[in-house]
């Protein structure tokens, strides 16, 4: 009795320690549209690095005017192109969608937001990261929101 409890909690350990080898756990293993859309949302976030980076370079007077549109206009396409087929698949795993919605995408500065909505930001207008309505600057590209709010709130 004592040799079949040791034998099964020796065949445990070594499942468990052999898991990580076989391709991680049977239960964890994720379908094809999720890896999917994780594999487009890091095309996106790359890209969108991309950007920051670049728009940091130029602003050091490291990257010539020039040279920055002609770097630009292939991470901007690549960051859209990721958006789209982000908006489309989830649009077409959402219960109930119209296949016709699929594939809108709305520009980050379409309209000026007026009264409350300017001094409540939730996405930064230079890079699109979440911010809080109490964050003074962005956390992904170091604007200067206060700014951007009072800005808004004066045109609105």
């Amino acid at each position: 009795m004592v040799y079949l409890a040791a034998i099964l909690i020796v065949a445990g350990v070594a499942l468990f320690v052999a898991a990580p080898l076989a391709g991680g756990s049977v239960w964890r293993r994720r379908s094809g549209a999720a890896l999917e859309i994780e594999r487009i949302e890091h095309e996106q976030e790359l890209a969108m690095q991309g950007l920051r980076d670049l728009e940091f370079d130029r602003e050091t007077g490291k990257l010539a005017d020039a040279d920055y549109a002609a770097l630009k206009a292939p991470l901007e396409a690549r960051a859209l192109k990721a958006m789209q087929t982000l908006g489309r698949l989830a649009s077409a795993n959402r219960p109930g969608a119209s296949p016709d919605a699929a594939g809108v995408v709305v520009p980050l500065r379409a309209a000026a937001p007026s009264g409350a909505a300017a001094r409540n930001l939730r996405f930064c207008p230079q890079c699109g990261s979440a911010v809080g309505p109490a964050h003074k600057f962005c956390a992904g590209c170091g604007a200067a929101l206060e700014a951007i709010r009072a800005a808004r709130a004066g045109a609105a």
